[in-house]
């Protein structure tokens, strides 16, 4: 199974750079820092967890308004007792823009599953949308605004004696860059 899951990264990321290599002007990339901000959890007590997101993509516009992309970052989680929960998600997203040249309002959702590459990382489905809002701050880049809803699995296996699979729910607020 582990092999798998790196061959799949290795795929991934072969194939985000043969698309950047591809330089079509429809082509657009997304890079964001994020807060999660805890909503909810499947945890008994509902814990708190505070969150941290990195996540960059690239995007193929379909269309003047609609792309479809791939993206890969890095999701921590902490409990206030201090446990980490660090995920590397892999996700296809969606993207819709309102202005065919890549201001104003974004809608976006996004899915996909985080993989376990390394023991210190937790595995798990993944998937959430958002809204933000690009300025432009030259022809070639936008800065955009960004909130949106998060949902992590954290999977864990069944005779495993220290945590319980759970469920996250967070408020995502960030910033991110449009290289366009």
């Amino acid at each position: 199974m582990k092999i798998s899951i790196r061959i799949l990264f290795i795929c991934s990321i072969s194939m985000l750079s043969q698309l950047v290599n591809a330089q079509e002007k429809r082509l657009i990339n997304y890079t964001e820092i994020s807060a999660l901000i805890h909503n909810s959890t499947s945890l008994s007590g509902n814990p708190s967890f505070k969150g941290f997101r990195t996540r960059t993509g690239l995007t193929k516009l379909l269309t003047n308004h609609v792309g479809l992309g791939l993206a890969l970052g890095t999701d921590n989680y902490r409990k206030p007792n201090g446990a980490s929960y660090n995920t590397l998600p892999i996700t296809l997203n969606g993207s819709y823009f309102l202005n065919s040249d890549l201001t104003g309002l974004k809608l976006d959702i996004y899915g996909g599953y985080a993989v376990k590459l390394f023991d210190n990382f937790n595995k798990g489905m993944t998937a959430g949308g958002g809204i933000s809002y690009s300025f432009p701050i030259n022809s070639r880049l936008n800065l955009g605004l960004q909130t949106g809803y998060n949902y992590q699995k954290i999977d864990f296996p069944a005779n495993y004696r220290l945590g319980e699979s759970f469920n996250l729910g967070n408020i995502r607020l960030g910033i991110g860059l449009t290289f366009k």
